[in-house]
């Protein structure tokens, strides 16, 4: 059984993400206009990326084809796992983009958190939120990163912004949970830093006490060899008493 968490959650905040992002072109425009987009589109929404992605590849490959195609087109390579695939196709959207260039970046960062390649992901995140500071997904999948990359300061800070964003999120609680975690994690962690530090202190005044107790010892030692030795090494003895000629 897959373990719960917020890292865990990833796929979960991605299809949230997708689905919005499905509703909200469904609802701003109507089909693109060529065949290729159009049927390629509906298999997509169809959920059979199997199907759909030859066809947006196709449609892809026309003159002027809409930004949206290379979106739809990199997220059914990221339903069927082809990571590379999808971040080539989301690169070439990316360069005429206008409309979801934060989407392109949040989806490039989303296919390289998909394999491991955080340091990746975390820049990609970082442009995301770039062009859209208000972006709750880019700020839950980068603190996710944050967390993968033992930055939990930072991920502390990505997580409470989500929060503050969307504030009804249904992972809200268990984030809370963890954030509340991880400042136990922190204020135990400043404790025993606190306690290394008194011990390392306390070692290192024995030691200049045994030091100095050694040292002391050896000055007391080389005195009274000194005195012993002007008392009683330097002066001569004679049999008889000394007497002056007339």
């Amino acid at each position: 059984m897959m373990r719960s968490g917020p890292t865990s959650n990833l796929a979960l905040s991605r299809l949230m993400s997708l689905l919005c992002l499905i509703s909200a072109f469904a609802a701003s425009s109507p089909a693109f206009g060529s065949d290729f987009s159009e049927r390629g589109i509906k298999l997509f929404m169809e959920n059979k990326p199997q199907e759909a992605a030859p066809v947006l590849e196709m449609a892809a490959k026309e003159s002027g084809a809409d930004e949206k195609v290379f979106l739809y087109l990199g997220i059914a390579y990221q339903q069927l796992s082809r990571w590379d695939d999808a971040i080539a196709t989301f690169r070439k959207g990316l360069v005429s983009s206008i409309q979801y260039r934060h989407q392109f970046l949040f989806n490039i960062a989303n296919s390289y958190f998909s394999q491991g390649r955080n340091a990746f992901a975390l820049e990609y995140y970082d442009q995301a939120l770039a062009a859209k500071d208000d972006y709750p997904q880019a700020y839950l999948n980068r603190a996710n990163t944050k967390m993968r990359l033992g930055d939990h300061p930072g991920a502390v800070s990505d997580y409470s912004l989500y929060l503050s964003l969307d504030p009804a999120s249904p992972q809200s609680s268990e984030i809370r949970r963890l954030l509340d975690l991880l400042g136990t994690k922190a204020a135990e962690a400043d404790r025993l830093k606190a306690e290394a530090e008194a011990r390392k202190l306390a070692e290192e005044r024995a030691r200049q006490a045994m030091l100095d107790e050694v040292s002391r010892s050896l000055l007391e030692a080389a005195e009274s060899t000194t005195n012993l030795s002007a008392g009683s090494g330097d002066v001569q003895g004679y049999d008889t008493d000394l007497s002056l000629d007339d």
